[in-house]
């Protein structure tokens, strides 16, 4: 096993999938991090549907959660769910002084991603009393981290060969041992304010969420704890004198929130866009309840900055929307994106183009130097094309060696211009690939949204025409763009 080389890395799934694999466990893991109160129960089912939604989201076979002991010499099981039997199972512990390398991994790296975990020289170390014992081939692990020390990992292991783990993996990963952070917190949390019999204050100041108090007549905070402080950063000598309506990017969100809170009392779990005391914008999850404060109305708000979760969200849709190969825009946003753009143009009045590229000769290509070089060689041609058209266009790979173009607001007179002066560009020098420099040629076929008759056509209709306006390019000699 561990003399077999990852093999090469898989396209990410798309939007879809990504998203069929998440939304079962959301409301599930959105109501337990929410949770003002986290039960021994609670927080053990929220390991459970960490691990479960981590097999299923990751693919692997073992997926289990580790917490640090008490003194930093281990660290102990505590959920192993295996996939194959659909089992929990808890106990056990790795020793630091048994294996160093992994432990010193643990507290400098973000994510552990050994394609082969019986090579890694992070991973090595449990090939023969761990690893072959369990089949594992790669491991993906992803430390814990609570106020800037690891005290835990989130654990995938793929039982099998090695395996080559991807960029949107990691981010899941990272995402899955955040959450647990979280959940980390929030018990430790309870644990503390249960066994404290210290006043408001100091259980205010205390906690480890972020917390503001805010008087209900004027909105002025009246009190913030530091961890509050922190993200909003909140100056140390007047926090408390600060409007909280200051925050909220949009009026409305704030409207809302207060409009809620006097006909139910509390708020919780809303994704609010805010801004700090600095100006700079945060994505923050934000809990709020009525209560009495020194015998006036107050709102106690817990926020917490969701901001890098809402990146990490981000980079998954637009990975999900790309072509593995070139990093293109794939051919379903090319006809969600076009079919919006195009009901614009009608409703609006607006022009619109579109245009079909292919690559001259490209089967005589693969053929004679391999797919491996004409992979490179649209990968090159994806770059070229980037380079040369405007930030407006929206450029796809629409399957094989073919790309598409939409010109949102631009005539046909422009948009074949822009695909002329693309054609010169890639034809003008050969291309550097792995076989050497190699000419290269495309043929383009544009057209207009408006058809003959003054009205707009169908996104298919526009393709439909486009392309037999590249196949009339392809039939005059190729290594021209045609017109329609």
């Amino acid at each position: 096993m561990s003399g077999k080389a990852p093999p090469s890395q898989p396209p990410g799934p798309s939007r879809d999938q990504v998203e069929g694999l998440l939304q079962p466990h959301r409301k599930r893991l959105a109501k337990l991090r929410r949770a003002s109160d986290l039960s021994k129960g609670d927080f053990d089912a929220a390991v459970r549907q960490v691990t479960e939604l981590a097999s299923a989201v990751l693919d692997v076979e073992r997926a289990s959660v580790w917490r640090l002991a008490p003194k930093g010499a281990a660290i102990e099981c505590l959920d192993l769910y295996v996939r194959g039997t659909n089992t929990h199972a808890v106990g056990g512990a790795l020793a630091r002084e048994t294996f160093p390398a992994y432990f010193a991994a643990l507290e400098t790296e973000r994510c552990i991603a050994a394609d082969d975990a019986h090579t890694d020289p992070r991973t090595s170390e449990f090939s023969s009393v761990y690893l072959r014992p369990n089949g594992i081939g790669a491991m993906l692990d992803s430390p814990i981290f609570v106020q800037g020390k690891m005290v835990g990992v989130v654990c995938h292991e793929h039982v099998g060969d090695a395996r080559a783990w991807n960029l949107w993996e990691e981010l899941v990963a990272a995402t899955l041992a955040d959450f647990v952070a979280h959940v980390m917190e929030s018990e430790h949390r309870v644990s503390e304010l249960n066994a404290s019999e210290e006043s408001f204050r100091e259980l205010f100041e205390a906690s480890p969420s972020p917390l503001m108090l805010v008087r209900r007549t004027d909105g002025t905070i009246v009190l913030s704890n530091s961890r509050a402080r922190e993200i909003m950063a909140l100056p140390d000598d007047d926090a408390e004198l600060l409007e909280g309506g200051r925050f909220y990017e949009n009026a409305d969100d704030r409207a809302k929130i207060l409009a809620d809170l006097a006909a139910r009392g509390f708020v919780e779990g809303r994704e609010v866009r805010m801004k700090n005391f600095r100006g700079e914008p945060r994505w923050c999850l934000m809990s709020a309840r009525t209560l009495t404060y020194r015998g006036e109305p107050h709102i106690a708000v817990g926020v917490s900055d969701v901001t890098a979760l809402k990146d990490v969200e981000a980079r998954l849709r637009e990975a999900a929307m790309r072509d593995p190969l070139t990093n293109l825009y794939d051919r379903r946003f090319f006809q969600e994106t076009g079919t919006r753009e195009l009901e614009r143009a009608r409703r609006y009045g607006r022009p619109l183009s579109l245009a079909m590229i292919d690559v001259d000769h490209f089967k005589s290509k693969n053929d004679a130097h391999g797919h491996g070089v004409g992979d490179e060689l649209l990968v090159a041609l994806a770059k070229i094309a980037s380079r040369e058209l405007r930030q407006s266009d929206l450029l796809a790979r629409y399957g094989g060696e073919e790309l598409v173009i939409l010109f949102p607001e631009t005539d046909l007179e422009e948009a074949a211009r822009v695909t002329e002066r693309l054609r010169a560009t890639v034809a003008r020098e050969p291309f550097a690939t792995s076989a050497g420099p190699l000419a290269l040629t495309v043929s383009g076929g544009v057209v207009g949204a408006v058809l003959r008759d003054g009205s707009l056509g169908a996104l298919d209709e526009l393709v439909d025409r486009a392309e037999r306006a590249l196949d009339k390019a392809k039939g005059e000699g190729k290594n021209r763009v045609v017109v329609d």
